[in-house]
């Protein structure tokens, strides 16, 4: 215990707190950093003698790393409840802390301040009070404010700071001391406050490994996964296709598989050429004729949509005995495209997913509807680039079949009747064993 010297019969402690007020007030005014320290050195000893300094104790102190740059505060005393017989008061610790934190901080003078606040502390808490003090701070000027207190917990003495940031109200550092040296409390503050960047650097490196962790753990179940689905697509055997010279790529929806293209062959499975019917006054007359009845298709007269959109079916060449779609593979029948749009939310949203985007679609699926339109019965192109159309291998009914149509202005997947001699488009699905 620091104390014990006496002068002319009694204690220094009241003259000596003077000598320390008159050495803060030079140390905050004309004296160099250097001669600071030597003075903050020769206080220490004076506060010793007067009984200011206490046994160094359980010291704590935390710092707000990311916290905002402030140079500009006031220190103000708080509760000042030391125990019986000690003298350390809040504004003792004020003066002291003046002098010390004067370092790294210009530090306001504050009689303008107290005569403020001394006005608005009658009748406060002390968080309103606290918060009173940081607005006055701020008015005047101050960045954050400092606020000291002096306490007693079971005959231990407890020394609180912290500085409060006047613009957002946020704690930027606390520092607590229990039977502690003030000086020391106050060295530990300078020296975490001296750490703060490193420990930001420090954090800001851990934070980015962090990150890198993650992007990493992504990649690796992102890849786990896709290994996962190409292992699970070769047990199903969902890959390309070839027929009639053409090879298919496949995409697997659900528990099916499908062709995800429309089919651009001009024979049927068995190898046996499917009729080809040119222009619109001859697919017309066509469809008028008992040939009608007969299997056909037509390629699209723009060039390039063919290659683009594939071939275009009448109905009755998805009704051949020769098969349209290659063997092992179907015409989907409507309760399969119901199946499909079930899978994807229900008809109204399906085709969302099964468009691609130049049909506005999002083509989630991996289907890749596009609008390959149709040709109708009288021979003329309708919808094309505007709508897709794809027929159903349901049984002709009253000359008309079930198909599939699917638009640019819609997000359904729209199940409707058409005349069965039009020219739509064919998708295959994998023969399923029952």
């Amino acid at each position: 215990m620091c104390g014990g010297i006496v002068s002319n019969g009694g204690p220094l402690s009241l003259t000596l707190l003077t000598e320390v007020k008159l050495l803060k007030a030079l140390l905050m005014t004309r004296l160099s950093m250097m001669t600071r320290t030597k003075f903050a050195t020769l206080l220490l000893g004076l506060s010793c003698l007067s009984s200011v300094c206490a046994q160094s104790g359980d010291i704590r102190v935390t710092v707000n790393p990311g916290g905002a740059q402030i140079d500009r505060i006031f220190i103000i005393p708080g509760e000042s409840e030391g125990c019986s017989g000690g003298q350390l008061t809040s504004e003792s610790v004020v003066t002291i802390a003046e002098m010390q934190l004067g370092q790294v901080y210009t530090i306001l003078e504050r009689q303008y301040l107290d005569r403020v606040l001394e006005e608005q502390r009658l009748g406060m808490s002390g968080l309103v009070f606290q918060n009173s003090a940081v607005d006055a701070g701020r008015l005047q000027g101050s960045q954050g404010v400092v606020f000291c207190s002096v306490g007693c917990i079971q005959s231990r003495e407890v020394i609180n700071l912290k500085l409060v940031d006047c613009q957002e109200g946020v704690q930027q550092w606390n520092a607590s001391g229990v039977n502690a040296d003030i000086f020391k409390l106050l060295s530990t503050i300078l020296d975490e406050l001296d750490n703060a960047p490193a420990q930001l650097e420090l954090k800001a490196q851990e934070e980015e490994r962090e990150r890198q962790l993650q992007e990493e753990a992504k990649a690796l179940a992102a890849q786990e996964a896709e290994s996962a689905q190409d292992a699970d697509d070769k047990a199903f055997d969902c890959y390309d296709v070839s027929h009639a010279g053409h090879t298919y790529e496949l995409v697997r929806i659900g528990e099916d598989c499908w062709f995800a293209e429309n089919l651009r062959s001009d024979q049927y499975a068995n190898g046996a050429l499917i009729v080809r019917v040119t222009g619109v006054k001859e697919w017309k007359s066509w469809s008028k004729s008992n040939d009608s009845f007969t299997g056909a298709h037509c390629l699209h007269e723009q060039s390039g949509k063919s290659d683009m959109y594939g071939y275009l079916y009448n109905l009755h060449a998805v009704h051949s005995p020769y098969g349209l779609c290659p063997t092992g593979w179907e015409v989907p029948s409507a309760d399969d495209w119901g199946a499909l749009n079930w899978h994807l939310g229900g008809e109204r949203v399906a085709g969302g997913k099964l468009k691609a985007a130049s049909m506005n679609g999002n083509n989630s699926s991996g289907f890749t509807a596009l609008p390959a339109g149709m040709k109708s019965s009288s021979g003329e192109m309708e919808e094309l680039d505007f709508a897709g159309h794809w027929w159903a291998s349901d049984a002709v009914v009253k000359k008309k079949g079930n198909a599939i149509r699917m638009s640019k202005d819609e997000l359904k997947s729209k199940p409707l009747s058409i005349d069965s001699s039009a020219g739509l488009s064919i998708r295959c699905k994998r023969l399923v064993s029952k």
